[in-house]
């Protein structure tokens, strides 16, 4: 089962050898210098962000 009690892996490379596997994903990006975290344990930016966007001011 995925972090954070998700049913199933929230990640966008559906063909990585890691998908669905957190355990040895989160193993792999200890050792990647470029991405530390695995992505569903980054902060999100953008519109499909999973965080709530701040309202706009008029």
């Amino acid at each position: 089962m995925p972090n954070k009690g998700l049913a199933e892996c929230p990640c966008v490379r559906k063909r990585c050898p890691r998908f669905g596997k957190c355990d040895e994903c989160v193993r792999h990006h200890l050792t990647h210098k470029r991405y530390p975290l695995p992505y569903c344990k980054r902060k999100r930016h953008g519109k499909n962000s999973m965080e709530p966007a701040a309202p706009e001011t008029v």
